[in-house]
């Protein structure tokens, strides 16, 4: 996973993981709710139900459908902290941010 910035707005932005997207489980802590967490794809490999309209899951890992600053009627933004944990009780973990920018001059 790579930290980027992307202008709002833009479309299916691919965060890459190293292992299967299967092998991790995919959480993001977002700018519009920085004390809370959600987990977007469990150990089942599925996206959350509740998260569906904002990520989709392929091969390579995550794709952010939509990049977005504020929930804009979703139930959040998806700028934000980006964290992969190993489903190999290794403990190993990494992290990536999506800084999406709002107005652009």
């Amino acid at each position: 996973m790579m930290n980027m910035a992307v202008r709002e707005g833009t479309l299916d932005v691919q965060m890459n993981v190293t292992a299967s997207p299967c092998g991790v489980t995919l959480s993001v802590v977002p700018t519009s709710d920085e004390f809370g967490g959600d987990d977007i794809i469990g150990p089942d490999c599925l996206v959350d139900s509740t998260l569906v309209g904002l990520y989709a899951v392929n091969e390579s890992g995550l794709i952010i459908l939509n990049s977005t600053t504020t929930e804009n009627g979703q139930p959040i933004s998806t700028s934000g902290l980006y964290i992969a944990n190993c489903n190999d009780n290794s403990g190993n973990r990494t992290g990536a941010k999506l800084v999406v920018i709002r107005k652009y001059m």
